[in-house]
C-alpha cells in the first residue's frame, strides 16, 4: 500500500485504540458524547471532502460522490443527537430519529459505493458481481447468526426486533458488497478511495452488531470493540473523501495480482468450517442454516455456470482477435495459410483452385496526404467491397498494408479467376468518401491458377506476386495471370478497371 495511506490508517487505528481505552474510565453520559462527537465531526468533514469530489466529477462519478455525501451528512446527523440525547440526558426510544438516521446513511452508502465503483461492462459481468454479493453476503448472515444473531434475536424485546433485523440485513448487505467491490480494484499511488470506503462500511457493519450484542447481554455500548469500531469507520470514510479513485486496468492484470481478489472467499470458507464444525458437534443443522446453505451452494453452482460461458465467449474472442486483421475484420495472414492449405490439399481432379494477390494503388499518398484515419477508412472501405464480387466459399484476408490475397477454389476453368478478378478491380475502382472528400482508387492484381490438389501454397503466392509485378509495370489498375502469356491468351491477360 502506498506510503502516503499507512501513517493515516495507524493513526485512524490509534484513535480507535485510545477511545477504546478511556471510554470505560468515563462516566456513561460522558462516555457518550465522547464517542459520538468524534463520529459527528467526521461526517461532516466527509460531507465537505465529498461534496469537493462531486464538482470536479462527471456524470455517474458525479452522482456517487454527490450520494457520498448524503450517506455522511445523515452519519454527522444521527450522532450529532446521539450527542444531544447524551447531553439531554434523554432516554432513546426504538426504533428513534438517530437509528432512523443512521440506517438511512447505510442503505444510501451503499448506492454512492456502487456508483463511484468501476461500471462493469457487459450483462455477464454485472449478474457474476451480483452472484458474488449474494453468496458473500449468504455466507456473512451465516457466521452472523451462528456466532452472534441467533442469541441475541431470541433476548431482544419484540419492539427491537424487527429494528436490528433490518439494521442487520442492511449492514451485511453492505460489507458483501464492500467486500466484492474491494477485490475487484487496482489502487494506484492515490487512488485507495474505493477501498478506504468499502472498509468503512464493513466496519460499520461489524460494529454495528456487536452493538446490539451488546445490549442484548447488558453489556456497555462500547464494550467489545464497539466504540472504537465506529470511531474507525467513521475515519475511514472520512479519509476516502479525500483521496482519489483508483485509475481503470483495463487489463486486468493489477486486479488479479496480490491477495485481493481472494478477499471474497474469507467469509465463504469460515461460513463452510462453521457449518461442518455445527454439524460435527449436534450432529444435524438448524433450519436457517439448511437454507443459507443451499442458497450458498446454488449461488455457487451459477456463479460457476456464468464463469463457464465468459470462459467460452473469451475464448471465441481471443480466437477471432487471434485469425483476424484488427482493422478491416478480415482474416489474417495465418487464418489464410490455414485456409488455403486444406483446400488446396483436398481439391479435387479436374478443378482449379486461383490465388489472387491485390496491392492498391497510390495508398501511401492518400496516407501523406490525408492522414492515417483517411488511409484506415481506405481499407476498411476496400475490404467491405470484397463480399460483392466474391463467391460463397472464396476468402478474402488481409496480408499486411495495403495487401490483401484472395483464395478461389473449386473454378471450373483459370478464365473464371480473371472474371472474379475484373469484379474486384470495378468494385474496388467506385468512388469512396475520404476525409469528407470524393475519391477514386486503383488496385493491381497477381493471379496464379493451379489444377487438382496437392499444390505448395508458397509456390502458388510466389507465381501470383510475379504476376502482381508484371501488373503494376503494365500501368497499374490491372490484373496479370501468371502463365497466361505462355498459354497464348493475350485477351484474357490484362484488364484496366474503369
Amino acid at each position: 500500500m502506498s506510503y502516503r495511506i499507512w501513517p493515516r490508517l495507524v493513526a485512524i487505528l490509534v484513535a480507535g485504540l485510545v477511545l477504546q481505552t478511556a471510554l470505560p474510565e468515563i462516566p456513561h453520559r460522558a462516555g457518550l458524547v465522547v464517542g459520538s462527537v468524534p463520529v459527528a465531526v467526521a461526517g461532516c468533514f466527509a460531507v465537505a471532502g465529498f461534496v469537493r469530489l462531486a464538482r470536479r466529477a462527471r456524470g455517474r462519478l458525479c452522482a456517487g460522490w454527490a450520494v457520498g455525501g448524503l450517506s455522511a451528512g445523515l452519519l454527522a446527523a444521527s450522532y450529532a443527537l446521539y450527542t444531544a440525547d447524551a447531553i439531554l440526558g434523554r432516554a432513546p426510544s426504538t426504533p428513534n430519529l438517530p437509528d432512523l438516521l443512521s440506517l438511512g446513511a447505510a442503505a444510501v452508502a451503499i448506492v454512492a459505493l456502487l456508483l463511484v465503483s468501476p461500471p462493469m461492462s457487459g450483462v455477464m459481468a454485472r449478474l457474476t458481481v451480483v452472484l458474488d454479493v449474494a453468496t458473500v453476503g449468504g455466507a456473512l448472515l451465516l457466521l452472523a447468526w451462528q456466532l452472534v444473531l441467533s442469541e441475541v434475536v431470541a433476548a431482544l424485546a419484540p419492539a427491537t426486533r424487527l429494528m436490528f433485523l433490518t439494521t442487520a440485513a442492511l449492514e451485511i448487505g453492505g460489507a458483501a458488497v464492500a467486500l466484492v467491490l474491494m477485490s475487484r480494484t487496482a489502487p494506484t499511488a492515490n487512488g485507495y478511495a474505493l477501498r478506504l470506503l468499502s472498509g468503512g462500511l464493513g466496519t460499520f457493519a461489524v460494529t454495528a452488531i456487536i452493538a446490539v450484542y451488546n445490549r442484548a447481554e447488558g453489556l456497555p455500548w462500547h464494550a467489545t470493540g464497539a466504540g472504537a469500531g465506529y470511531l474507525v469507520a467513521a475515519l475511514l470514510i472520512a479519509l476516502s473523501s479525500r483521496t482519489a479513485l483508483p485509475v481503470a486496468d483495463s487489463t486486468g492484470r493489477k486486479v488479479f495480482s496480490g491477495v485481493w481478489p481472494l478477499l471474497p472467499y474469507v467469509p465463504a470458507v469460515l461460513a463452510v468450517v462453521e457449518v461442518i464444525r455445527v454439524y460435527v458437534r449436534t450432529g444435524t443443522l438448524p433450519p436457517l442454516v439448511m437454507w443459507l446453505l443451499l442458497a450458498a451452494i446454488t449461488m455457487a453452482m451459477l456463479r460457476q455456470l456464468l464463469m463457464l460461458v465468459t470462459i467460452r465467449r473469451l475464448m471465441t474472442g481471443l480466437h477471432h482477435q487471434a485469425h483476424h486483421d484488427a482493422l478491416t475484420g478480415l482474416p489474417n495472414r495465418v487464418a489464410f495459410h490455414t485456409v488455403a492449405e486444406a483446400e488446396l490439399a483436398s481439391a479435387p481432379d479436374g478443378r482449379c483452385t486461383a490465388v489472387l494477390l491485390l496491392d492498391l494503388d497510390g495508398f501511401k499518398l492518400v496516407n501523406d496526404t490525408l492522414g492515417h484515419a483517411a488511409g484506415d477508412a481506405l481499407l476498411v472501405t476496400v475490404a467491405g467491397r470484397f463480399g460483392a464480387a466474391l463467391r460463397p466459399g472464396d476468402t478474402a484476408a488481409r496480408l499486411g498494408g495495403d495487401e490483401f490475397v484472395v483464395l478461389l477454389p473449386d473454378l471450373a476453368a483459370p478464365e473464371q479467376a480473371d472474371e472474379i478478378a475484373r469484379r474486384l478491380l470495378d468494385g474496388i475502382g467506385m468512388p469512396m468518401t475520404l476525409a469528407d472528400r470524393e475519391h477514386r482508387v486503383r488496385a493491381s492484381i497477381g493471379v496464379a491458377v493451379c489444377h487438382g490438389g496437392g499444390h505448395d501454397l508458397d509456390r502458388l503466392l510466389q507465381r501470383a506476386d510475379s504476376a502482381l509485378y508484371r501488373a503494376k509495370n503494365a500501368g497499374k489498375g490491372t490484373f496479370r495471370r501468371y502463365g497466361a502469356e505462355a498459354a497464348g491468351e493475350p485477351g484474357t491477360v490484362t484488364v484496366t478497371a474503369a
